[in-house]
Parts: structure tokens; C-alpha cells; sequence
């Protein structure tokens, strides 16, 4: 399987797709009371560069959260990895060279190969929105892959990030399919060919039933793209 996703975990993946590597939101290991944190012998692997994680292209992060980012193994990464290109709001490694640091509502960039366009996203609930938090779209010839983060439900915002172009493949925080709002937004503003629902807890920590209720929800829900869903370490999904 060449071309893939794989969860860390929560929304953190590495996405594989012809011969491009891309971290996102991919090392994290604080605690939170909700989400899972990447597994220690993952994040070695991630850093040191072991197995699938040779040779990554991009790492990027969509904003500075416990549960998406840590800072010291982004640094134990960064130190092993000279050549991979950083891109996020976050000005930790602001005197490194390749770390782009986004501050403007829109950036657009091309790096190793991957056309990268990068968005302001107001962050869900009041109380993060001034949270820097940033959606990125993915062009690997051809082949448009869209992230948004802890994206608010704001349906004119994301048709302004996505433009005119179709999106072969979204990944979507699990909202956006359980509820009514986000559903909308997905087939009316989104209309991805393909989806992948993430931003769930491992099992053994779902204790307030997200998996089943994703699951529920894109059985009861028809009109949703095709989708399919990560909640377990080192899960893989393959896209073409």
C-alpha cells in the first residue's frame, strides 16, 4: 500500500501519496481528559524516521493544541529531519531554516513537489477563536486533499479556502458528520469525491461513545460521501 493514510493519533496523520510524505498535526503526547495521545514508541519512530516515516516531505500543524502539537518532539523531529519543509502558525522554530511560519489570512505555496494552500480557520467554540488555526489544502499532481482542523461550522469561509476545484479526498473532524450543521457543510460547501472522519479517541478511551456515534451517524446519513474512519493506533486507509 503506497498511497495511504495513517492515524497517530486523534487528528494527527502521516499521509502517503505517490512518493510524497506529509505529517499533520502528527506528534502530540499530552494529556487530554477526551482524545488519545500518540503512543510513545510512535512518536521515537516518527522522530528518528523509522519505517514509514523516512524521508517526510512536509510536516505541517493547523494550530498550537495539546491534542495536535508538542513542541519537543516537533524539535526532536526537526533536528533529525533538516530537510523537511515546516509549515504552521506556530513560531516555536521561527530561526530554523524551511519553517514557514503562517500569519496571513491566505498563503499560498509550493513546496517539495506539493502545491500547499494554506487558510485561516476560525477554531471551534468562543473560547479558542483567537487561536490561530489553519486548513491547508493538499495538490499532489492533481489529486486535492483538504484539512481544516478544529474548524468552526462557517460555510462561506470554507468554500472561500477550497475555491472552484473539486476535492478528491476530505478529512474531517467526526462534528461534521454527527451533527446537523456540520453534515451541511460537508455536502453543500465541501462535496468531497471521498472523506475520512477522524479527530476520535482510541477505543479504550471512548467513553463518551464518539466512535459508535460517527458509525450511526454516516450508516443514517446517505447522502454523505463515501467515508470511511481512523480511531485506532497505526490504522491505515488507502486512497486513490
Amino acid at each position: 500500500m503506497e498511497d495511504f493514510v495513517m492515524l497517530t493519533a486523534n487528528a494527527g496523520v502521516l499521509i502517503s501519496y505517490h512518493g510524497k510524505k506529509i505529517l499533520v498535526d502528527a506528534m502530540h503526547d499530552r494529556y487530554t481528559t477526551l482524545f488519545s495521545s500518540v503512543p510513545s514508541d510512535m512518536l521515537t519512530q516518527i522522530a528518528e524516521g523509522e519505517d514509514e516515516f523516512k524521508k517526510i516531505d512536509l510536516m505541517l500543524y493547523t494550530h498550537d493544541h495539546p491534542d495536535h502539537y508538542s513542541e519537543r518532539w516537533t524539535r526532536r523531529f526537526l533536528k533529525n529531519h533538516p530537510d523537511t519543509e515546516f509549515v504552521s502558525p506556530i513560531a516555536d522554530f521561527a530561526d530554523r531554516r524551511n519553517v514557514h511560519v503562517l500569519d496571513a489570512e491566505e498563503e499560498t505555496l509550493l513546496l517539495s513537489g506539493v502545491f500547499l494552500h494554506c487558510c485561516r480557520l476560525t477554531h471551534d467554540g468562543p473560547e479558542y477563536a483567537g487561536i490561530p488555526n489553519y486548513g491547508f489544502v493538499l495538490e499532489i499532481d492533481g489529486y486535492r486533499i483538504a484539512l481544516f482542523g478544529d474548524a468552526t461550522f462557517d460555510k462561506a469561509a470554507i468554500r472561500n479556502m477550497l475555491g472552484e476545484k473539486p476535492v478528491d479526498l476530505a478529512l474531517m473532524n467526526f462534528p461534521y458528520v454527527t451533527l446537523h450543521r456540520g453534515r451541511e457543510i460537508v455536502t453543500e460547501a465541501i462535496r468531497p469525491k471521498r472523506m475520512i472522519v477522524f479527530h476520535l479517541p482510541f477505543e479504550e478511551k471512548d467513553n463518551s461513545d464518539f466512535i459508535r456515534s460517527t458509525k450511526n451517524s454516516l450508516r443514517r446519513n446517505a447522502m454523505l460521501p463515501r467515508a470511511d474512519m481512523l480511531f485506532a493506533e497505526r490504522q491505515k486507509i488507502e486512497i486513490d
